[in-house]
Parts: structure tokens; C-alpha cells; sequence
């Protein structure tokens, strides 16, 4: 569809803006040139690509392998056995990834692999009308799909407030599980808050640890959203819980810039309905002045970052991510979403390795660089602020599932279920949560990028 232009629809001219603006934004906010060059001191040739360290997973015992491969992008059952053949040997997935396809391509893949020597955890999201029943029924269709014997561990999923943690029927079915020889361990991962109701992932997952049941956790953890995940991690070591990260690489969403002579439907739109709720002309020009101030002083910084460190590909970021991670020896695994081949050989060649002093530098300066432009997973300060209660975390972590892990249907699905509490409301907002936000996110840009992106 062809950019509508502003002074088409004459809401603001061209000469006005200008007047008020000066400097006319083009470029991205965040957006490094991708290359296919490779870090040839770290890579080895592809045939010899394979996994260099395991840890032990906590109190079961197992030998895990320091990166592991997650289930919610993969499509390709043969994905799955070069992970295996490359060493991976822990395959996370849950009965909602891809409608149950993910947990088919591990069942596919399983007859090439010695069982014994890999570990299957898959998730359910449990519902206050589950019953014993109705756990043991979504378990059998979960094995089903998985083609095994037993599931090494079970694990209640996104959980987001303490008082499930105690779920009967969960317990109650699992027990019965374990004592068929069906299941081995149960576990729990959660984003903290849903929706902006209900507890952080820390205050869950700590609860967790102490309730003692409960014999392994998936969290958060990367170096811009570091001290809600080693909360958890003291809480682990402490009662010998085996631990797995998610999320180790920051999603910065690409806010679009506003440009006055070439505006996205999306900013049209915007503007519209700042007239429609009686915004007059002159404050709509220092809103979106503003704005382009922001994107100006974005891209600056971005291209600054980008020349000092080299920047050629986002893969850098995703790997060093990776190493911080791992520097934590309470941390025994990171969770990969393996999409392809390539991903693999690319990924694998940082197992093992040390968090060097360039990446040091390079993650510290990235954070001080970004930290107002990542929405922290499972964050809530701002939600207090919001007069229509819009759970940002919430929507921010669907976006970057759209943006950062290419699961666009999945997605749009799941912002859909939101329905009256989503972004719309944004629009012509006079913003308060971008006064509240702690670290200086402007919250109300990202929100809109968010609608734009996960509505159809």
C-alpha cells in the first residue's frame, strides 16, 4: 500500500513542521547492517562444530549440555537430529508450541537418537478448571506427540501467580506419573506477570524453590534484565534445582521514525485520531517534534555504537549474550530457538568458551547505549501509571516473539486474546508511563510499534 503523505491530508504542512522541527529524520532507530562474515577465531569447520562443555542439571543428575536446543521455531524434524549429532542433548518444548508441531519433530527425530542420553522437558499452561483428569489426558496427548516412553520432565508453564504453585490436580497427576515410570521430574517457568496482573517471575519462581516440590526452573536472564534472574538462581542453588535460561539477548524493538514528507499508515493514522479527540493543530506538530528529536538522537547514538564496536551483524550481540549467561556456573543451560542448520553451526562454536574482555566491554557499553530502548521481560512499574491498565511487558513480549524470534502468527494469536486492554488506546494518549518507566523507555512509542506490528 503507497505512504500516504501529510500534506496530502493536510493535517500538518510540510512548512509548518519544519518550521517547528528543523532536521527531517531517515534511517532506523536500531539496525545494524547484517553480514554474512563469520568470527573466524572462534569457528571451526563445520564438520567439526560441536558442543564443549556439560553441566549438571541440578539435582537430577543429568549431564547437560551448556546450550540446548528450544522447540518453538523449529518445523523440521531433521533440525532436531543435527542438534543431537552436534551434541546438543536437552530439547525443550510445550504442548502449545506450533499446535503441537514442535513436540512431533522431537517424536520424529527421537528414532535416530540414543534416548537415554538426551533430555525432553515439554510444558503445559495450567487452567483453573484442570483437574487430575484433565492434566493426565493433556500428558498422554503430549507423550503421544513426543512418540516416548517418558518425558523427563513436566513443567507448569508461564505461570504468573503464587497460589498455582499448589495446584491439586497438577500434583496429584503427576505424582501418579512418576510412579508409572512415565515421568521423571516436574518444573516451571513463568514471565512474571500476565497481563499486568499477578506476580514477577522472581517472586514466582523463588516461591517455587522454596515450596521444594519442584525440580526444575526456566527464567529470564540476560545481561540488560540481570538481577530478577539471579535471585532465582540463589534460590535454585540453594535447593539444588536445575536451571535454564531464556530471552539472553535483549529484544530491542525498532520503533519506526516519523518522517513528515513520508509517513507510515500507522503515524496517518496516529494523527487522525489526535484531531478526532480535539488535539489542536500545534499540539499535535510539538508531539510529533518530539518525536523526531527522539529517532534523531537514537539513530546518532546507534551509529555511533555500531562504528566504535564493528558492528556487522546482530549474531555479535546474540553471542556474547550467550557467554554472559554462561559465565554464571548456577545457570546450566541456555535455551537456543534452533531454526536451521545454519543457526547451528553459527551457535554452537560459543559452548564452552569465556566471556573475553572485548565482549565485556562491548555488553557494558551496549547497556549503558540501550538501556532506555528494552522493555525489560516481566517488568510492571509502569502499569500503575496506564489509565487503561494496557499490560505492557505483556505486549512487548509478544512483539518480540514477532520481531525477534520471527513467530509472527504466534504472535498476532496471542496479542489478539488481549482484546480491549490492547495498544489501541495508545494512540492519542498524553503518555504518563513514559514518566514511570524507571529506565527512560519512551513506553508509548513502543507500544504503537507493537499495535502496528501485531495487528492484522
Amino acid at each position: 500500500m503507497e505512504k500516504k503523505s501529510l500534506n496530502s491530508e493536510r493535517i500538518i504542512s510540510r512548512r509548518e513542521f519544519l518550521g517547528v522541527s528543523g532536521t527531517v529524520i531517515a534511517g532506523s532507530a536500531l539496525r545494524f547492517q547484517f553480514s554474512e562474515e563469520r568470527d573466524s577465531k572462534e569457528e571451526k569447520p563445520k564438520s567439526q562444530v560441536q558442543i564443549r562443555q556439560f553441566r549438571t542439571l541440578g539435582r537430577t543428575g543429568f549431564k547437560v549440555s551448556d546450550i540446548s536446543m528450544g522447540g518453538t521455531r523449529n518445523r523440521d524434524s531433521s533440525v532436531v537430529r543435527y542438534a543431537y549429532d552436534r551434541g546438543i542433548n536437552y530439547f525443550d518444548t510445550g504442548e502449545t508450541y506450533t499446535g503441537g508441531e514442535s513436540e512431533k519433530m522431537i517424536g520424529r527425530a527421537l528414532q535416530f537418537m540414543e534416548r537415554k542420553k538426551i533430555f525432553i522437558t515439554t510444558k503445559i499452561h495450567i487452567r483453573d478448571q484442570d483437574t487430575e483428569e484433565t492434566v493426565l489426558n493433556r500428558f498422554r496427548k503430549c507423550q503421544e506427540r513426543l512418540q516416548t516412553d517418558y518425558i523427563d520432565a513436566f513443567y507448569m508453564h508461564g505461570v504468573s501467580d503464587v497460589s498455582v504453585l499448589n495446584h491439586v490436580g497438577f500434583h496429584s497427576a503427576t505424582k501418579q506419573l512418576r510412579s508409572e515410570g512415565r515421568l521423571k521430574y516436574i518444573g516451571l517457568s513463568s514471565h512474571g506477570s500476565r497481563w499486568g496482573r499477578g506476580a514477577s517471575m522472581e517472586e514466582v519462581l523463588c516461591a517455587a524453590a522454596e515450596d521444594g516440590r519442584f525440580d526444575l526452573m526456566l527464567l529470564i536472564y540476560n545481561f540488560m534484565n540481570k538481577e530478577p534472574g539471579e535471585k532465582v538462581l540463589a534460590a535454585c542453588k540453594k535447593k539444588n534445582i536445575g536451571t535454564t535460561a531464556m530471552k539472553t539477548s535483549p529484544g530491542v524493538l525498532k520503533v519506526t521514525p516519523f518522517d513528515p514528507e513520508n509517513p507510515t499508515d500507522e503515524q496517518v493514522r496516529m494523527i487522525e485520531r489526535m484531531r478526532k479527540r480535539g488535539m489542536s493543530e500545534e499540539s499535535i506538530i510539538e508531539r510529533m517534534h518530539r518525536r523526531v528529536q527522539r529517532d534523531e538522537e537514537a539513530k546518532q547514538k546507534t551509529e555511533r555504537f555500531a562504528e566504535k564496536f564493528k558492528i556487522k551483524t546482530e549474531e555479535q550481540l546474540h553471542k556474547a549474550s550467550i557467554r554472559w549467561v554462561l559465565q554464571n556456573t548456577d545457570m546450566h543451560t541456555v535455551c537456543v530457538s534452533f531454526s536451521d542448520f545454519d543457526l547451528i553451526d553459527r551457535i554452537i562454536p560459543v559452548s564452552g568458551t569465556n566471556l573475553s574482555n572485548t565482549d565485556s566491554l562491548f555488553l557494558k557499553e551496549y547497556r549503558l547505549a540501550f538501556h532506555d530502548r528494552y522493555c525489560r521481560h516481566g517488568c510492571t512499574r509502569c502499569i500503575a501509571s496506564c489509565p487503561r491498565q494496557v499490560p505492557v511487558s505483556t505486549i512487548m513480549r509478544y512483539a518480540y516473539y514477532f520481531e525477534c524470534q520471527r513467530r509472527e502468527k504466534y504472535a498476532i494469536g496471542k496479542y489478539d486474546t488481549i482484546n480491549r486492554q490492547n495498544a489501541s488506546h495508545c494512540v492519542a494518549c498524553d503518555a504518563p508511563c513514559n514518566d514511570s518507566c524507571p529506565y527512560g523507555i519512551n513506553v508509548q512509542a513502543q507500544l504503537l510499534r507493537a499495535h502496528s506490528l501485531l495487528t492484522l
